[in-house]
């Protein structure tokens, strides 16, 4: 039987399947997981014209992405590269490929998915998402990909689109975060809305980003009992590292509890490189509510823009 889909020839430094994630397993200690950018993610699958309510695997790569080849005629939409990024046809040509744009790939074409242009994450996405086998509800992978890694799909075709970079990420360039006060802000908070600033350590990933600060906060309290924990939390295990906790966090922690980075601003926090700058700034519920209303708003509205573009003449 002839396989159909994206065989992996060269591995980035973290490729991995990703959907909305496990759900309704955190009472065995299994959490959701699912895309560190959600935005992307889903402005990409709807740029390959698969709605949210399918939840369509697709790639999630950091840093550089992979290099692929297609086994069948395969639609696919790309997000977060350069314009290094490149098809490599069987006659020797190549062609570019834009930021935010749709095509099709040919049988024997090879995908080379560039460094990413601003942040750590990309997304690839395909016609119909990835067929992997579901485990749990879910097709995330459970590791990286390989090298030789088959991410089946069925056979699809794409128009050529290319997406207007402020149009499909409108986020300003800041690495501020904004977070509701958690159970121990009164001890390890500061004075005023914003923090002073901390550095993203070099040993950050899915579990959670590391922030170096650079003056020394308060010592946090030892000896709390361990309570269930969600992305975006901010733990204070010492005086000078903090850990923002990510999307493939543990879901019990014991450490002291500084805040919570607000639903609007976790897309931002999945996309933050080692080095990289940040403050947080204190806000309000009613601040915090209003910020992921806007942003659900945004997403639907470019959602459907880019599904109803399939779909006009």
């Amino acid at each position: 039987m002839t396989k159909t889909g994206l065989k992996l020839l060269k591995n980035g430094p973290f490729d991995l399947l990703v959907d909305s994630g496990r759900l309704g397993l955190r009472d065995k200690g299994v959490g959701p997981g699912g895309p560190a950018d959600r935005w992307s993610f889903t402005l990409t699958n709807a740029l390959a014209g698969n709605s949210e309510v399918q939840n369509c695997a697709a790639l999630e790569f950091s840093l550089v992405g992979p290099t692929l080849l297609a086994l069948e005629k395969t639609g696919c939409a790309i997000s977060g590269t350069t314009q290094s990024s490149q098809i490599h046809k069987q006659d020797g040509s190549t062609h570019q490929l834009n930021p935010w744009s749709s095509f099709t790939l040919q049988q024997g074409d090879q995908l080379h998915l560039g460094p990413t242009s601003h942040g750590l994450r990309g997304y690839l996405a395909v016609q119909g998402g990835f067929t992997t086998p579901s485990i749990a509800g879910s097709r995330q992978s459970l590791a990286p990909l390989k090298t030789e890694a088959h991410l089946p799909c069925e056979s699809s075709q794409l128009p050529a689109r290319h997406m207007d970079l402020q149009w499909a990420d409108p986020l300003p360039k800041t690495n501020s975060l904004r977070l509701l006060p958690g159970p121990q802000w009164n001890i390890l908070g500061w004075q005023g809305k914003t923090s002073p600033q901390a550095t993203v350590a070099l040993r950050s990933d899915r579990m959670g980003v590391r922030l170096q600060l650079n003056s020394p906060a308060p010592i946090p309290p030892t000896g709390l009992l361990s309570e269930p924990v969600c992305p975006g939390l901010i733990q204070a295990p010492s005086t000078n590292e903090w850990i923002i906790l990510g999307v493939g966090c543990q879901t019990l922690g014991g450490y002291a509890k500084v805040g919570y980075v607000i639903d609007a601003d976790l897309d931002r926090l999945g996309q933050l490189r080692p080095s990289d700058k940040v403050s947080l700034q204190c806000v309000e519920m009613a601040q915090a509510l209003a910020a992921n209303h806007a942003r659900l708003g945004e997403l639907a509205c470019r959602c459907q823009a880019a599904l109803a573009g399939l779909k006009a003449p």
